[in-house]
């Protein structure tokens, strides 16, 4: 597969942006052409949820944040995430980052700020996405098989990895195993491709409460793909539920309350909806294993 195929295709953590529905840019869009872009993502007008998030720019919300997450996760995964969160503040200066949680209908970031800011102290290390930090978080609370991987799709994501220094060889294989592209069909039917990734993750085995979120999308550019174009991880909070993610390589973490499960998939599935082509299935939502039929 030649270099330019690729950077058609892959994306996809970095492809959106948080617009609640859509992006400024192309929903083909990929994490290299992301990175050299300038302009501010945000998120359109939230109608069916509510939320407040924090970008963890500050002691209060980091320590609420971890200790959510070390109630269901095992202490070195979150000390793991919480220095490339803290990394990442740094070194972009916390530029248009939050700290205190509060309530919002839309995001909007720098990127252009924060990608020079970036590539002054890091050089070509472009840094983390969402499957990168979901990984380091969950990767001691998933039993992951020894398959056939197929990492076409994340050969940003390992250059990463590797320039980073961010996981071991070990960790590395099985990231690659469980954001493997998995082969389906020509169809818009999201049922038909629902039931591709339920079996593929059949073969997991997932933690009830720390939960992988994952936006599937459809891909046919050189066959007929599902892969996992944005994820990130759920868990009980005081009053509903968290969920964190790190939107792109670019762009910031954010840690988002929701006062109901319901409203954390309604972002996902708004977030995500403009994704899709002549072609192609529209995205959907994964729970660990199970399709989100909204």
């Amino acid at each position: 597969m030649n270099q330019s195929k690729n950077i058609l295709r892959i994306g996809i953590c970095s492809l959106l942006l948080l617009g609640l529905a859509a992006c400024h840019q192309n929903p083909r869009t990929t994490d290299a052409e992301n990175t050299s872009q300038t302009q501010i993502s945000s998120t359109k007008e939230a109608s069916s949820w509510k939320a407040s998030y924090s970008n963890l720019n500050n002691q209060v919300s980091s320590e609420e944040v971890k200790r959510l997450l070390s109630a269901h996760l095992d202490s070195n995964s979150v000390d793991a995430f919480f220095n490339l969160v803290n990394d990442y503040n740094t070194t972009v200066e916390s530029t248009g980052l939050s700290g205190d949680f509060s309530s919002f209908s839309k995001t909007e970031y720098d990127v252009e700020k924060i990608s020079n800011l970036w590539k002054q102290k890091k050089g070509d290390f472009v840094g983390t996405n969402c499957r990168i930090n979901s990984y380091c978080l969950l990767k001691h609370s998933i039993t992951i098989p020894k398959l056939e991987k197929n990492d076409d799709l994340l050969f940003l994501d390992n250059d990463a990895i590797d320039k980073g220094q961010v996981f071991d060889s070990k960790d590395k294989e099985e990231f690659d195993v469980l954001f493997s592209r998995v082969k389906t069909e020509a169809t818009t039917d999201v049922k038909v491709h629902a039931e591709k990734m339920e079996k593929f993750f059949s073969q997991f085995q997932f933690n009830d409460k720390a939960r992988m979120l994952s936006v599937v999308l459809h891909d046919n550019l050189d066959g007929e793909y599902l892969f996992v174009g944005h994820v990130g991880v759920l868990v009980p909070a005081d009053d509903g539920f968290l969920f964190v993610e790190k939107l792109t390589f670019e762009e910031p973490y954010q840690a988002i309350k929701f006062a109901t499960i319901e409203d954390c998939y309604k972002y996902l599935n708004t977030k995500y909806e403009d994704y899709t082509g002549e072609g192609l299935a529209k995205p959907f939502i994964m729970d660990n294993d199970k399709w989100v039929n909204i």
